[in-house]
């Protein structure tokens, strides 16, 4: 009669393995290998210890399209980093539709991040986002085909 322990034991540990916990925005952003020079930029900014704190939205370009140096980043080039990263980190929640028009969230450095999807694919701003965005259990990552403006250092 040890059959049922030993099949409740299993059963719970199967459904363990299948519970995984959540990770926040950074962790689930250095996850993701197409994503490593924009993660790679938040941590040597600093900003990234921000982000697993409250909710964040990211628009994150993918390695392919983002002009960005390569590690490791000179001390120099820090401040026009995270002013650039500033650009892409918005507070809260952002979903398709959610924003009125004329009224879109705003990221860290001021600027308007609108997503829209009327005719054709998924915009935030102007640059295309690539696929579903990414979630995360403090926010959301869409991932984007072109930074939503260049890196200028």
């Amino acid at each position: 009669m040890r059959r049922i322990p030993v099949a409740s034991a299993l059963l719970l540990g199967l459904l363990l393995s299948f519970s995984a916990p959540a990770a926040d925005v950074a962790a689930t952003l250095a996850a993701r290998p197409e994503l490593s020079r924009f993660a790679a930029a938040l941590k040597a900014s600093g900003l990234d210890a921000r982000l697993r704190q409250g909710h964040w939205t990211l628009f994150a370009p993918d390695d392919a399209t983002v002009a960005l140096p390569l590690p490791p980043f000179r001390a120099a080039q820090l401040p026009a980093l995270r002013d650039w990263l500033a650009h892409h980190l918005v507070p809260g929640h952002v979903a398709p539709g959610t924003a009125r028009i004329g009224q879109a969230p705003r990221a860290l450095a001021g600027n308007s991040v609108q997503l829209q999807a009327i005719g054709g694919p998924l915009l935030a701003g102007d640059a295309p986002v690539r696929g579903a965005a990414v979630p995360a259990d403090n926010g959301l990552i869409y991932v984007l085909t072109q930074p939503l403006l260049p890196f200028t250092p």
